[in-house]
């Protein structure tokens, strides 16, 4: 088991879904964790119920604001210390056609599943000479997941896309310093929300669903492991396996 005793770690949108599991299993290997959310009550209410476990605050912060980013990690640096492990998990889903879809909500959504990443990492890796930032994309990061194909998640798949390949060239401007990134790429997991409205779901897709705390111990077993590719279910490599054979496809129908 991946060992964080003392270890200081801050996870954005921790005080529920993936970003709580999170805090829970950080709390388990003896971090102190600082989760951020923007609704203060849910955010107070998760720090009442983890804290059991070991050191835990909140701040409120709204990641797509960069400004609230370097306050965030001000506030952090000042009283803990900066994250020595930094959760980039802070987003939210989004169905509408393509077609019709406004482009507020476009940019809301860009900006929070994505330009946050932008903004934190701009923000924590200059201020560190050594550290850990996991990003939580999805199986959208990798794949179009042929089961979601009728959920007009289009945008939402997008932001995770991008999420990931920006992540991949990340790695390579890191190399040699003592900064490390991963993304953590999880199929259905039963957040709250969604464990709320179960019974919509077909039975066929309540089967791939995990637990946050599931999830959560997936990705510290990554960390542990030293993976940058994290991914949490096996469904997802069939997916993955299923569009690499139709690309390898296209170059030889190609002579290429």
């Amino acid at each position: 088991m991946l060992d964080l005793k003392g270890k200081r770690v801050l996870v954005t949108g921790g005080a529920q879904g993936i970003g709580k599991g999170l805090a829970r299993s950080c709390l388990k290997r003896g971090a102190t964790v600082v989760i951020c959310n923007l609704d203060e009550q849910v955010a107070a209410d998760t720090v009442a119920e983890l804290s059991e476990l070991g050191p835990i605050r909140s701040l409120r912060c709204d990641v797509s604001v960069r400004s609230e980013v370097d306050a965030m990690l001000d506030d952090m640096e000042a009283r803990e210390g900066l994250p020595e492990l930094l959760f980039c998990n802070a987003g939210y889903g989004g169905t509408s056609p393509i077609l019709s879809m406004p482009m507020a909500d476009i940019q809301s959504l860009f900006e929070v599943n994505f330009y946050s990443m932008i903004h934190l990492t701009q923000s924590y890796v200059p201020r560190v000479e050594t550290g850990h930032i996991m990003y939580t994309g999805s199986e959208n990061s990798l794949v179009a997941p042929p089961y979601l194909k009728d959920m007009q998640m289009g945008m939402y798949g997008a932001t995770k896309h991008a999420m990931l390949v920006l992540a991949e060239w990340l790695r390579w401007e890191l190399e040699g310093t003592g900064v490390g990134v991963s993304v953590l790429m999880p199929g259905p997991v039963l957040t709250e929300r969604l464990a709320a409205n179960i019974d919509k779901f077909p039975d066929t897709l309540k089967e791939l669903f995990m637990t946050t705390d599931a999830c959560a111990e997936v990705a510290l077993e990554g960390l542990e492991k030293g993976l940058f590719y994290i991914p949490t279910q096996r469904h997802i490599r069939t997916d993955v396996e299923q569009r690499y054979e139709e690309i390898v496809a296209s170059f030889d129908q190609l002579g290429l």
